[in-house]
């Protein structure tokens, strides 16, 4: 009731672009982030002053035009499937915003990072269960006091539902395993809250601040 009663006053999309991809994406069964998600990434983004975000998954574009739409931010996204990307491509030119949003068409997990720059967010929203490589990989492209965000890490609440499935169950333990590992970062200060379907939220600490208390801890 009283979540329903808050979704009603706080997600009430007007942008015609965001609303018809919302539309689009459960007619064509395509997974996008919930309307608690979003908002609480744009809500990140104006606390943190975010300026340059990488999105790992871009699927029909909802998320990075959302966040374009809403902020003064430049996005690179990488998206592997080819009817995707030409998807988002054409969303990003109706809403005219590739001077903001530059998507890669490629693998996130061959993708050679070090010819980005560093960004002052970073959101995971790819396939689940390499989380844990994606953080890996791309956490060297965060800037100090940046942010990571993951999304998709209660997974309908399944991490603690009983599983027969079997693909299913190692799907779940790896999410789990991912959950695990992300706030045991020393890196990073990480919190899980149960916005939409699960979200991550890793603060960077200062690297300088962070070697000099490991030093005296040792």
């Amino acid at each position: 009731m009283i979540k329903e009663y808050l979704n009603n006053i706080n997600n009430k999309e007007t942008n015609k672009l965001l609303v018809s991809l919302k539309s689009y994406a459960i007619e064509h069964n395509v997974p996008i982030i919930t309307d608690d998600g979003i908002n609480f990434i744009n809500q990140m983004i104006k606390i943190k002053q975010v300026k340059s975000i990488l999105e790992i998954g871009t699927a029909i574009g909802y998320s990075s035009l959302s966040m374009a739409l809403n902020s003064d931010v430049v996005i690179t996204s990488i998206e592997r499937d080819e009817v995707m990307y030409k998807e988002a491509i054409k969303n990003i030119k109706i809403a005219k915003l590739e001077e903001k949003i530059n998507v890669i068409f490629e693998d996130a997990l061959e993708l050679d990072e070090s010819n980005l720059s560093k960004f002052d967010l970073i959101f995971i929203d790819a396939a689940k269960a390499q989380s844990i490589k994606f953080f890996n990989k791309y956490k060297t492209r965060l800037n100090d006091r940046g942010l990571i965000i993951t999304d998709n890490l209660l997974f309908h609440d399944l991490v603690v539902t009983p599983i027969r499935d079997k693909n299913l169950k190692q799907l779940v333990k790896k999410i789990d395993n991912f959950n695990n590992f992300v706030v045991e970062q020393k890196e990073f200060d990480t919190y899980i809250y149960s916005i939409g379907d699960g979200m991550s939220l890793s603060i960077k600490k200062d690297v300088m601040k962070w070697k000099s208390l490991s030093l005296h801890l040792d």
